[in-house]
């Protein structure tokens, strides 16, 4: 009878061992109970996060680059998982670098296109408007001209990404002219945005009041403009504002539809305004 009850019995205490066993080597392959939080790494030096990453059992893995002027070149955009997650040691952390120069891009073919179709393409390819320049020609705002640093930039041409264009406009044959905005409450960001749509240019920031800080000179709004705006004031296509900016916002915003292209459409002719 033993002998019936052992040769059961032992089947049984061999299956548990190897179950107790697997169970035993399962938590020490997962590392249960053991976790490492994942430090905040944005804004720190590739080598800094390395070190801070080692010392807690976590591995850096660089998965991509972006550029930006506003952050160190070579230091932490972005990283996953994010900071204050408990993750098993060992885990990769995967992450997003500021590189130290833009890449590189093909400049595309803007003559012929209007001037809001040519600025929409700049911006979707990270270029920027760095100046709106008019010559007599029966098309208005539509671009005749691409130049970069004055000289003109076939399509196709390799520039950096971020760098600025001066888009050459039709301005008409007649004299063509438009409205001074209204740019009071607008950001220096909004200002620009604005006159582009009016077919204008910014002329000088005289001054920027309380901007102790590169934030400041960023949530500053124009309190003060030159020409002042009047719906019955018309500068030619092109022209120049001045402006004032101040960091003290209190009371300072746009008029409402301030954003609205349409806004700005209309133009006449120096015939008109006689």
């Amino acid at each position: 009878m033993s002998k019936r009850f052992l040769s059961i019995l032992a089947p049984v205490v061999a299956l548990a061992v190897v179950l107790f066993g697997g169970w035993l080597w399962l938590r020490t392959y997962t590392l249960h109970g053991s976790t490492a939080r994942v430090p905040d790494l944005k804004g720190m030096a590739m080598e800094e996060a390395t070190a801070m990453l080692t010392s807690r059992e976590l591995r850096a893995m660089v998965v991509d680059s972006v550029y930006s002027d506003e952050l160190p070149k070579g230091s932490i955009v972005d990283q996953d998982p994010d900071a204050g997650l408990e993750v098993k040691p060992g885990r990769k952390v995967y992450l997003v670098i500021n590189a130290s120069q833009p890449k590189m891009i093909d400049m595309p073919r803007l003559v012929d296109l209007s001037k809001r179709q040519a600025i929409s393409v700049l911006d979707i390819i990270g270029l920027k408007v760095k100046e709106l320049q008019y010559k007599p020609d029966p098309c208005v705002d539509c671009v005749i001209a691409q130049l970069y640093k004055g000289e003109a930039l076939p399509a196709g041409s390799r520039i950096r990404r971020g760098e600025s264009i001066t888009l050459v406009l039709g301005s008409g044959e007649s004299g063509e002219r438009v409205p001074v905005p209204d740019l009071v409450g607008l950001t220096n960001a909004e200002v620009q945005m604005v006159l582009n749509m009016a077919s204008l240019n910014l002329g000088v920031v005289v001054e920027c009041a309380n901007c102790n800080t590169a934030s400041d000179s960023t949530l500053a709004r124009v309190h003060r403009q030159s020409p002042m705006a009047s719906s019955n004031n018309r500068i030619a296509l092109g022209s120049a504002i001045d402006i004032w900016l101040t960091a003290d916002t209190m009371g300072l915003r746009p008029s409402d539809g301030w954003n609205d292209p349409s806004r700005y459409s209309g133009t006449d002719t120096l015939e008109d305004g006689i």
